[in-house]
């Protein structure tokens, strides 16, 4: 499916890449693409997760341990789990982040979520992050949750305006506390893709 967002001029499609053509401020065109994470990409994503963790930290206000070093969850089930899809983010050859995407949503009827996303500071503000979605939902069909601590605003603001614009604010939003060892409330966007 083509479509166009700002400057962005046609769809790639490939095995593993999903991704557009954007022209760059001086008038050339890159190429910005999602690539399956292999097994050996595995610790990219697992370095990228520190930084995902630092720009998690300021809006939650988390401190940094001692070692200065954050304690990050180990994401390997993404390689070994069916229904859980491990993405880089590529403008070109630059790596600009990571997309984790799986099954885990807060009913039945929810068929995608967004386990992670993350993209480098240097790209943010940009459209790369909206763009990267469109790609996502685009490619995995049905109903979506994406979910967002409460304390992150900009994660909140993000992602309200991603869906907002993507399902042309035909979305649900609420709040709820997600079950496990130790309870915790999340803001939640539930919609159905394109």
């Amino acid at each position: 499916m083509d479509y166009f967002l700002n400057n962005t001029c046609c769809t790639l499609h490939r095995s593993n890449l999903i991704g557009s053509q954007t022209q760059s401020s001086d008038g050339f065109f890159m190429a910005l693409f999602l690539k399956e994470a292999t097994l050996e990409d595995k610790q990219i994503i697992d370095n990228l997760n520190q930084y995902y963790t630092y720009d998690m930290s300021k809006p939650c206000g988390w401190k940094i341990p001692a070692c200065g070093r954050f304690d990050v969850l180990d994401l390997g089930w993404y390689w070994t789990e069916p229904n859980r899809h491990p993405f880089l983010i590529m403008l070109d050859k630059e790596l600009v982040g990571f997309v984790l995407i799986n099954k885990v949503g807060t009913c039945k009827a929810v068929d995608w979520n967004v386990g992670e996303f993350f993209v480098l500071g240097k790209f943010q503000g940009k459209g790369i992050g909206k763009e990267i979605a469109f790609q996502i939902f685009n490619k995995f069909k049905g109903i979506w949750e994406v979910a967002q601590m409460p304390d992150n605003l900009p994660a909140i603001a993000f992602w309200n305006k991603v869906i907002k614009n993507y399902t042309d604010d035909h979305f649900e939003s609420f709040k709820t506390i997600i079950d496990g060892p130790k309870p915790y409330p999340m803001n939640i966007l539930r919609f159905r893709s394109r």
